[in-house]
């Protein structure tokens, strides 16, 4: 599979500073599965879900930057089992929720950040993979703000580098996904719209498969 269009100029910077620290220090953490890059436009989706449905940033922010980075504790040649179409090691994707939960807490404990916060923060990277349900709105927007990253430009790329998979076969996937995915209207509208974007991309040729 050769990808053609790999754009990540929608990437931009963290200007809040408490943001940006939380991130820096979560760094060491996302050096695997493109980590970074999903942490980043995950955390943008998540700026623009909390200002049009609410919840409470303190919690939110925290956890999407957060949210991966128990990835770090699964063998690189093991993760792509965890997660995906083909799912052969559940164990694995739950590993990296416990462990992100834990490692979640070193960072926000060394930040001095208010602990009734945190104990809320770890529970929402304890399950925003495998707890199918949502406990509140600020689940509800990590959960759609995670999942909003594989219909954006750069995720459906790496989805195609991940998974082998022919561009339109991954994208009609993608569709069905999609609407059992999200819990709040704005992330379901936005979905759509990337979807949109992303079929406007393969009309352009953006992407191309190779076997």
């Amino acid at each position: 599979m050769e990808i053609k269009y790999f754009d990540v100029a929608d990437v931009g910077e963290i200007e809040n500073d408490l943001h940006k620290s939380i991130f820096e220090k979560a760094g060491p953490f996302l050096r695997t599965r493109h980590n970074s890059i999903h942490t980043i436009i995950s955390y943008r989706y998540a700026i623009y879900l909390l200002s049009m449905e609410g919840g409470d940033p303190s919690v939110v922010i925290p956890a999407i930057l957060l949210h991966d980075v128990g990835w770090s504790t699964v063998p690189e040649d093991k993760q792509l089992q965890a997660f995906g179409p083909r799912v052969k090691e559940p164990d694995l994707a739950r590993q990296h929720e416990i462990e992100g939960a834990r490692i979640a807490r070193m960072i926000l404990s060394e930040m001095n950040y208010p602990q009734d916060l945190i104990r809320k923060i770890e529970q929402t990277i304890d399950g925003h993979d495998s707890r199918m349900d949502a406990t509140d709105i600020d689940d509800m927007i990590v959960k759609d703000s995670d999942k909003l990253f594989r219909v954006s430009r750069t995720g459906f790329a790496i989805g195609l580098e991940w998974f082998k998979s022919e561009p339109r076969r991954y994208l009609a996937g993608l569709h069905k996904a999609a609407g059992s995915w999200f819990f709040t209207k704005s992330a379901h509208r936005l979905a759509r719209e990337e979807l949109k974007k992303r079929e406007e991309d393969l009309n352009k040729n953006l992407y191309s498969s190779s076997r």
